[in-house]
Parts: C-alpha cells; sequence; structure tokens
C-alpha cells in the first residue's frame, strides 16, 4: 500500500520517499514508492506531474491501493528520493474540480437528477446530466454556483462512519465499499469524491458554462473554472475587440454589425449568380449548332455553377459537355452526357490527371491534378470543343 499524502495536505508540493520498485516498461520505467504527492489518474481528474528523483512523471495510475509511477528515466531501488509535483497544474485541477461539484450540485438539487458523467480535458471540462436542463436556466445556475464562491464557503473532506453515512444526503456516480471519503461545500453539494480540492471556494475564482447540449437524452455542459476562465474570457475578449475595430464599432456591437455584413453578403452572392447564370446563357448562345462535344473552362465556378452551365450546353443540343474550374493545384469538374457513359472519362483521367469522382452514366463529377493546356489537349483528342 502507498501512503497518499495529497490526502494529508493537498497543497503540499515537495515530498521525499523510497523506491521501492522500478521496472523498465517499452521507452519508460514504473517506479513504486512507499508514500506520494502525486495523484494517480481517477474519477475523472488527470494525474498530476512533475519530478521524482530528478527525472519526469509522466502519468500515474493506482491498483489495488500500490500507486504507480511512469518515469522517463530509471530510479535505483532502495534510494530516498525527493519528488515535485507541478503545482500550476495541480492547482488547476482542484480549481476546475472543486468548480465542477459546485455546479453538479447546484444542478442536481434542482432537477433531481445525476451527474452521470465527468471528464476534464486538457482545455475543456464536461460534465453529463441524466436530465434536460432549459437553456433559459443555465444563467441562474452559473450565477447560484459562483454565489458558492462570493460567499468563500469552506470546502470540507471528512470520512464519515457507516452509521454517519447512511444517514447523510448525497452524490454518487456508483455504489461505494469500504471507507467513503466525503467532500462538501456548505448548502451547495455534498458528493463523494476521491480527487484533490481547495480550501475555500473563493480560490476557485469563478465558474463559466461555455457550452450545453443534448447528450444521450440528457444534458452535456462544458465548463471552465479559475484560471482556465480568465484565459477564455481574455481570448474571447480580444477576439471581440479585433472584431470591433475590423467593423468599425464598439466590442458590445459586433453582433449587430456582423449580422448587416452577413446581409450585404447574401445580396451581393445573390447578384453574382444573377450575373453569373446571365453569362452562361450568352455563352450557350454562341456555341454553334451541331456542336456534340463541348469542353469549357471558368474561373470561380462552384459544382452548381458547373452543373447549371453543363445543362444549358445540352438542351442548346449538346450531347456531353464537359466544364472545368480551378481548385487548389488541380480542377473541379461536371460532365454530363445524353448518350454515352460519362464514368469512362473519369477513368481515361486517372492515369495522366490522379483523377478523383464518379457518379452516374449521365452525369459525373470529380477533381484532376494537371495543365489546363493538358486537360485541353486530352479532351480535344475525344473530339470535343473548346469553349473560352
Amino acid at each position: 500500500m502507498t501512503e497518499k499524502l495529497y490526502y494529508l495536505d493537498a497543497y503540499a508540493t515537495k515530498f521525499t520517499a523510497k523506491v521501492l520498485e522500478c521496472t523498465e516498461d517499452k521507452k519508460n520505467w514504473k517506479v513504486v514508492l512507499d508514500r506520494t504527492l502525486f495523484y494517480p489518474e481517477g474519477g475523472g481528474q488527470p494525474a498530476d506531474m512533475g519530478t521524482l528523483g530528478g527525472v519526469k512523471v509522466l502519468d500515474v495510475h493506482e491498483k489495488d491501493d500500490i500507486i504507480t509511477h511512469t518515469t522517463d528515466k530509471p530510479l535505483e531501488v532502495g534510494a530516498e528520493v525527493e519528488g515535485e509535483i507541478d503545482w500550476e497544474r495541480r492547482f488547476d485541477l482542484m480549481q476546475n474540480h472543486s468548480g465542477e461539484h459546485i455546479l453538479s450540485g447546484v444542478i442536481c438539487a434542482k432537477y433531481g437528477c445525476d451527474n452521470v458523467g465527468f471528464h476534464m480535458g486538457k482545455e475543456m471540462i464536461t460534465i453529463d446530466l441524466n436530465t434536460k436542463i432549459p437553456e433559459e436556466d443555465l444563467p441562474w445556475l452559473e450565477e447560484k454556483a459562483n454565489e458558492a464562491i462570493w460567499n468563500n464557503v469552506p470546502v470540507g473532506i471528512r470520512y464519515p462512519s457507516k452509521e454517519e453515512l447512511a444517514a447523510l444526503d448525497y452524490r454518487s456516480k456508483k455504489e461505494l465499499e469500504g471507507q467513503v471519503r466525503i467532500v462538501n461545500v456548505g448548502e451547495y453539494d455534498c458528493c463523494a469524491c476521491c480527487g484533490t480540492h481547495v480550501k475555500l471556494a473563493g480560490e476557485i475564482g469563478q465558474i463559466k458554462i461555455i457550452s450545453s447540449q443534448n447528450y444521450k437524452g440528457g444534458t452535456r455542459l462544458e465548463l471552465l473554472s479559475g484560471k482556465r476562465a480568465l484565459q477564455d474570457f481574455r481570448k474571447k475578449n480580444d477576439v471581440s475587440a479585433q472584431a470591433g475595430q475590423l467593423l468599425s464599432v464598439p466590442a458590445e456591437k459586433v453582433d449587430g454589425a456582423v449580422k448587416n455584413v452577413l446581409a450585404e453578403r447574401d445580396e451581393l452572392i445573390q447578384t453574382l449568380n444573377q450575373l453569373k447564370w446571365k453569362y452562361f446563357n450568352l455563352k450557350a448562345e454562341q456555341v454553334a449548332e451541331g456542336t456534340e462535344n463541348i469542353l469549357f473552362f471558368g474561373e470561380g465556378l462552384n459544382s452548381k455553377d458547373m452543373t447549371h452551365f453543363a445543362d444549358l450546353l445540352l438542351k442548346k443540343g449538346a450531347k456531353r459537355t464537359a466544364v472545368f474550374s480551378p481548385s487548389g493545384d488541380g480542377f473541379a469538374f461536371v460532365l454530363l452526357s445524353t448518350e454515352k457513359d460519362g464514368r469512362e472519362f473519369t477513368d481515361a483521367m486517372k492515369e495522366p490527371f490522379s483523377c478523383k469522382g464518379g457518379g452516374k452514366p449521365d452525369a459525373v463529377q470529380g477533381r484532376v491534378t494537371g495543365a489546363k493546356k493538358d486537360i485541353q489537349a486530352f479532351f480535344e483528342e475525344r473530339g470535343f470543343l473548346v469553349e473560352e
């Protein structure tokens, strides 16, 4: 059994311990100590990192009360070593884990639901709840959770007896056996938990709900606390300020300015489409009567444009029409046919032009790489008239 020093003092950063085991595991080593400050991954909380006897601790896991440290170099068995955890990482995890407790406690108390999932990622914290939370309730829930921070409520840790536990109203995601560790945050939460936490809610700084979505019949919330929440605010505030500068409006009026820009864009797109289709009609009128195979190169055409123009040419009497437009390092194309199978062209273009695409006998589309003159020569050899 490894003595768990992180439960004695979650704020301690350095300790000494004896190396009991050190075994090679692929490119790393597995080290077991008689005692440790390194919290092992578990309960949704990632493991601590840091150094141990001068080598890096990359991961930490627990099995059968034995805590194993993954290190990048070996340590001598029997040696006394000094360990130091990455405090910035530890405190970040403490802030976010404690923030999650408070928000989950507030939500579960209001809706009578359960927190059925919890994950602390590198960037975001997610909690899954087995109830649907109305979007309009989120501001109240967020403010209620932050109330614990404003009141600087103590975060208590206790190990109740079986009798005390039986009478206690607490949250837990699974059936528990043996000694149960209870984390209590005043009226806001009471939950069984093995993680590390702050002593006072004020240390969390703030709790911010980032997003909400339907998930497996319930709700998944993304949230941030502490420094992560501050960094997220700074980033979004900077983006908002920059957008305001580009749009020549104060940051608080960016949403209205963006709506105006999008409306103007939609009008311009509609006008552009009208002009393009007038142009297509004019080009189709210029094609000589009786032209059966037509190849056309156009700039800035999307698949809808190419299909529309190719269809116009068919209506003018052509039997096969191929329309190409520059795209990336090659060309996108649409080929329509009223008689022969157009897929023979995608097959024939695979080797010389790395053609990727396909479709039905009367309509194929795809992409090719190669020079315009080579594509033109390919189609001219097959009886196509080039239209510019």
